[in-house]
């Protein structure tokens, strides 16, 4: 666990900086100084795990079948073509990988390294130059608070997300360069698609009566344990009883925390920055296409929490695409608070820096096996050979001995 707090520690250093930088001398030469620190840290940290939480073991499985590149080139390409689940992208991506690293011993951990130079370059670049963002280093510890147990685990879906974030570049300025990046993005990862859509829903100014009516369904259905999913697709099935989709998807929740209710303390932290949100509806700058983009981003990761409240797995691996929403709004709602008295706003800061560590014990508490699996924290640069035993015990103890 020493890792760990080293690791929040540094985060809650560079929150407590931004929120003083103001009294600080030098402060905007230590400020360029702490972004680079942090993405070194990022990509020591992320970039260097070994073998964390369960997917590494279907990446390593994967990449030990598919043939190095100059192979796939050649027609040599047997096991690249029978991989037909995963996109194609990522499995050139893996075979380049594998024509200059060993697949057997090292070429997870370069592609795994590798993804997250370019991941954490890119979030460092787009949250530096973005001026739409407060409190920077806040903005980053809370987001990377919320995606860091994600991006241990979602090679595909993480480059795919980050590719994302390259195209807001062209947001609002190019709709045609924005669908080509997240095209190329759902040959990483078919899921990124949704972003292309999602583009006009980016550009809405959804209404004050919308996000109030988006608050009462999320707390109407935790207070009577209401699912939208289940009822939606109960219903379906009465109709359609031997549809076999329906019956999937029916079979899919029972196995996935088909009882996930009541008000947690990160679900009612969530419904007080969006009451916040309705307080303030009048002081939000609308008119910016980016602060509404970010609005909006967190409005729908409310929407997928209310929708897949019952399938947990599904909530989750949406959400990651939407943290970053989240993360805006804790920062963005500082400055609309800012005429709220000392003792409010003091308290709301502390919870800012606090919230990662409130994160990190969701996540490590949440039970015995997801814990197993994440601590202790393990690094490439200083792992034993006599680790590999209890790291594969650990994960069929986590997923079972017949995966």
């Amino acid at each position: 666990m020493i890792s760990y707090a080293l690791f929040y520690g540094f985060l809650a250093f560079i929150s407590v900086f931004d929120l003083v930088k103001s009294k600080i001398k030098y402060a905007e030469k230590i400020e360029h100084f702490l972004f680079f620190v942090l993405w070194a840290i990022l990509v020591l940290f992320i970039g260097f795990r070994y073998k964390m939480a369960n997917d590494w073991f279907m990446y390593e499985t994967l990449i030990r079948r598919i043939e190095p590149l100059i192979q796939v080139i050649m027609g040599f390409d047997e096991s690249f073509r029978k991989t037909d689940n995963i996109e194609v992208g990522f499995k050139l991506l893996i075979s380049t990988f594998n024509q200059f690293f060993d697949s057997s011993t090292t070429s997870l951990q370069a592609l795994s390294t590798c993804i997250s130079i370019f991941n954490y370059s890119v979030l460092i670049y787009f949250t530096k130059n973005n001026r739409n963002i407060p409190y920077k280093f806040v903005f980053l510890s809370l987001f990377i608070a919320l995606s860091m147990f994600r991006d241990f685990d979602i090679l595909r879906q993480s480059l795919a997300f980050y590719i994302f974030i390259v195209s807001l570049r062209y947001f609002n300025k190019s709709f045609l360069k924005y669908t080509l990046i997240n095209f190329l993005g759902s040959f990483i990862h078919i899921s990124s698609i949704i972003f292309i859509p999602l583009y006009f829903i980016f550009k809405i100014k959804f209404p004050r009566p919308f996000i109030l009516s988006l608050l009462i369904l999320y707390v109407s259905s935790v207070i009577t344990h209401f699912s939208f999913l289940s009822t939606s697709i109960g219903y379906l099935s009465s109709y359609f009883p031997d549809l076999v989709p329906i019956q999937k998807i029916i079979l899919f929740i029972a196995e996935n925390d088909p009882a996930r209710y009541g008000l947690s303390l990160v679900g009612l932290i969530y419904s007080c920055l969006l009451i916040i949100l309705l307080i303030n509806y009048e002081k939000i700058d609308f008119s910016n296409h980016e602060i509404r983009l970010l609005i909006n981003v967190f409005l729908i990761f409310f929407i997928i929490n209310t929708i897949f409240a019952d399938v947990k797995e599904v909530a989750d691996r949406l959400s990651y695409y939407f943290y970053f929403g989240v993360a805006f709004i804790f920062v963005y709602t500082i400055t609309l608070i800012k005429f709220f008295p000392k003792p409010i706003i003091a308290l709301y800061l502390a919870l800012l820096i606090a919230f990662p560590t409130i994160r990190f014990n969701r996540v490590i508490s949440d039970n015995n096996l997801t814990k197993i699996v994440l601590v202790p924290y393990r690094n490439y640069l200083f792992i034993s050979p006599k680790d590999e035993s209890l790291i594969y015990n650990n994960w069929h103890k986590k997923n079972g001995p017949g995966l």
